[in-house]
C-alpha cells in the first residue's frame, strides 16, 4: 500500500508523534525492528514472509497473529534466517471484545527463553489470559472451539437469506435460544470473510470437523423427515450424555439462564414461544460426540462466541423438559421444515467449500450473504456485544472492564509494539538511553522491562488520567513535579528543566512515553533506561532508572549515593530527591 506512505508521513510528522517512524515498505520495518508481528491473511503469510523475512534484523523476534499456525510456522520456517527467534500468538476473540481475561495463546516455537519472556511482557499489557501452545495444540484446539461454530452459524445465515428472511422478524426467532442464533450470526457476517476462511480451509483438523457437522445435520434431519422418533431420540440422547454428564451430575449451574437469554432481542419478544427442534444445536452436540470432543476441556482456549454457544446447547440438553419438547418438534411439527432444509442444505455447501480449499467461493458465499444482512449490522454489533459482557461476568464472575481501561491496554500495546519496533531510531532522535559507565566510575544498576510496565500501567490508571494538568515546580502547579514512582527494581522519575517551566500534559501522555523508554532503553540492552522529554512544550522528562533494595529499608540509586534512606508509604518505598 505504498499509496499510503506520503499520508502517514504527513500524519505522524507532527512533533507530538516523532516517536513513530514510517517506513515506505516492510523491508525497512524488517530491517530496524527487533519484534515483528505478522498480522496477515493466513493465506497470504507465504507469501509476504517470503517477500520481506530474508530482510530481518538479525537476533530479532518473529511471530504471527494468523488464526491458522501449520502455514504461519511453515513460512517462518522457510524463510527467515535461522538466527530470528520465532514466538507466535493468537488472541481468541473478535476485534469488539474486551481482551481482559480472554485467552492469548503464546507460542515459543524456535526462541530463547529470553526473547519469549519479552514477548510474554509485551502482551500482558492486553490483561488476557496467557496461554502457553505448541503450534499443533493449538490447531487442533481452534478447530475444536472454532471452526464448527463458525460453520453453523454461517450455514443459518445462508438458509435464512436462501428463504428470503429476517429472522428478528418472525415471531418464531425471537426470544430466549433464538436470540443467541440471530445475534452470533449477524455479528459473524458483519466481519471480514478471511477471519473465518483461513481457519477453516487450512487447519486439517478443521476440515474434518465441518464435515462431520455437515454429516450429523444431514443424519439428524433425515431422521425428522421419516419421523423416526426413537432412534432419533437415542441418538440425541445418547450425544448429550457424553457431551454433558460431567455437569449434569455435579449439579453446576447453567452458562446461561432464561432471564440472561431474553434480554437480547432483535425484535419483539412474544407472549408465547414457538417449539422450535434447534436442528442446528443437536447437529453440534452430535458432532462432537461423533469426534469425541469434550467441549468442557478447552474452556482455557474458547473464545466468547464459542461459550455462547456453548451456553445454549448446554441450557437446551440439561432441560430434559425443554429436549423432550425438542425431540417432539422435530418429529411432529413442520413449521420449521423449510427451514431446516435450506439448513442441510447451507451445512453440506460449506462444507463442500472448505474440503475443496476454495478460498474464491468462499468469499462469494460469505459477501453475498453479508449485503444481505448488512441492513442490521450496527445494532446487532450493539446488542452481540452487550451479550457477550453479560455472559463473562457471569462465567468470570468478576466485573467487566471499563472502556478507558480497555482503551489503556491496547494503548500499552500498541506502544510496546511500535517503540519495539523502531527502537534504533528512536533512541537516535529523541529518548537517551543510559549506556554504563566505566569500571571505575559509579555503575548504573539493569531494571526489568516488566517492573516498568508495571509503574507505568498504573500512571496511566491515575484518576483523570486522560486530563490535561498543569505541571510545574510552582506552587500554583496543578500537579507538582519532581514526583517518582518505584515499582521493584524500575524508578520512574517527572521532572522541569527550570523553576520557571510549565506545561499542560496528561498522565496517559506520560505514560505513553515512559512506554517508549521502557522498550527502547530497558528491554535492550544494557536494560539501564533512559530518558526523553514529553509535553507540548518538551520542557518536563520522564527518567527511568534501575534501583536496589539494600539493608533496613533503604535503596541504592546510581548517581545519588550508594544508600540512603526511604520511607515506606502505603504504595510503597518514597524516595527523596
Amino acid at each position: 500500500m505504498k499509496d499510503r506512505y506520503k499520508p502517514l508521513q504527513e500524519e505522524f510528522s507532527n512533533t507530538e508523534q516523532q516517536n513513530v517512524v514510517i517506513f515506505e515498505d516492510g523491508y525497512g520495518v524488517s530491517r530496524s525492528s527487533d519484534y515483528i508481528i505478522y498480522s496477515v491473511e493466513a493465506e497470504a503469510i507465504d507469501k509476504v514472509v517470503a517477500q520481506y523475512g530474508r530482510a530481518t534484523k538479525k537476533y530479532a523476534i518473529v511471530g504471527g497473529q494468523t488464526s491458522c499456525k501449520a502455514p504461519e510456522v511453515a513460512a517462518f520456517e522457510r524463510h527467515l534466517p535461522s538466527d530470528i527467534d520465532i514466538v507466535s500468538c493468537h488472541s481468541l476473540h473478535g476485534p469488539n471484545v474486551d481482551p481482559k481475561n480472554q485467552p492469548l495463546v503464546i507460542i515459543k516455537h524456535r526462541a530463547s527463553q529470553e526473547s519469549y519472556d519479552l514477548v510474554r511482557n509485551v502482551m500482558s499489557c492486553f490483561g488476557s489470559k496467557l496461554v502457553p501452545l505448541t503450534a499443533i495444540e493449538h490447531d487442533r484446539i481452534t478447530a475444536d472451539t472454532q471452526a464448527v461454530t463458525h460453520a453453523a452459524f454461517l450455514s443459518m445465515g445462508t438458509a435464512w437469506q436462501a428463504n428470503n428472511q429476517f429472522p428478528w422478524e418472525l415471531t418464531r426467532y425471537v426470544g430466549g435460544i433464538e436470540n443467541v442464533k440471530c445475534n452470533i450470526t449477524l455479528r459473524i457476517y458483519s466481519n471480514k470473510w478471511h477471519v473465518y476462511a483461513g481457519l477453516a480451509i487450512l487447519n486439517p483438523s478443521a476440515k474434518e470437523q465441518i464435515r462431520q457437522y455437515a454429516e450429523s445435520v444431514t443424519g439428524l434431519f433425515k431422521l425428522m423427515l421419516g419421523g423416526h422418533r426413537e432412534e432419533l431420540e437415542k441418538r440425541i440422547k445418547t450425544a448429550g450424555e457424553f457431551v454433558f454428564k460431567a455437569g449434569a451430575r455435579t449439579g453446576e449451574p447453567l452458562l446461561l439462564s432464561d432471564e440472561v437469554l431474553d434480554q437480547f432481542s432483535l425484535g419483539i419478544v412474544p407472549k408465547e414461544r414457538t417449539p422450535n427442534n434447534h436442528l442446528s444445536l443437536l447437529a453440534m452436540v452430535d458432532c462432537w460426540w461423533k469426534l469425541r470432543i469434550v467441549p468442557y476441556d478447552h474452556m482455557i482456549c474458547s473464545t466468547p462466541l464459542f461459550r455462547l454457544w456453548l451456553g445454549v446447547t448446554e441450557y437446551l440438553f440439561r432441560k430434559p423438559a425443554l429436549l423432550n419438547e425438542v425431540i417432539n418438534t422435530a418429529v411432529e411439527d413442520n413449521t420449521f421444515r423449510s427451514d431446516d432444509l435450506e439448513f442441510t442444505f447451507a451445512a453440506r455447501g460449506w462444507s463442500d467449500c472448505v474440503s475443496f480449499g476454495d478460498f474464491s467461493s468462499y468469499r462469494d458465499r460469505f459477501e453475498q450473504i453479508q449485503s444481505y444482512f448488512a441492513p442490521r449490522f450496527p445494532e446487532a454489533t450493539r446488542v452481540g456485544n452487550e451479550m457477550i459482557r453479560v455472559l463473562l461476568e457471569k462465567t468470570q464472575g468478576k466485573p467487566h472492564t471499563s472502556s478507558k481501561q480497555h482503551v489503556a491496554m491496547i494503548s500499552f500495546l500498541l506502544l510496546s509494539f511500535l517503540a519495539i519496533n523502531w527502537a534504533g531510531a528512536v533512541s537516535e532522535t529523541r529518548v537517551g538511553c543510559w549506556q554504563q559507565n566505566p569500571p571505575h566510575e559509579r555503575q548504573h544498576f539493569t531494571t526489568i522491562y516488566k517492573h516498568c510496565y508495571e509503574g507505568i500501567k498504573d500512571l496511566a490508571k491515575l484518576d483523570k488520567a486522560y486530563a490535561p494538568i498543569l505541571f510545574s515546580r510552582k506552587p500554583n502547579a496543578g500537579y507538582k513535579v519532581p514526583e517518582r514512582w518505584i515499582t521493584g527494581t524500575c524508578y520512574i522519575h517527572i521532572d522541569m528543566h527550570s523553576d520557571d517551566d510549565e506545561d499542560y500534559i496528561s498522565f496517559q501522555e506520560i505514560a505513553i512515553e515512559a512506554g517508549v523508554i521502557n522498550a527502547a532503553c530497558v528491554a535492550r540492552p544494557p536494560h539501564l533506561g533512559g530518558t526523553s522529554p514529553v509535553g507540548p512544550k518538551k520542557v518536563m522528562n520522564v527518567t527511568i532508572l534501575g534501583v536496589r533494595p539494600m539493608k533496613g529499608n533503604v535503596l541504592a540509586l546510581p548517581g545519588v549515593s550508594d544508600e540512603f534512606p526511604v520511607a515506606l508509604g502505603a504504595t510503597g518505598p518514597i524516595l527523596p530527591l
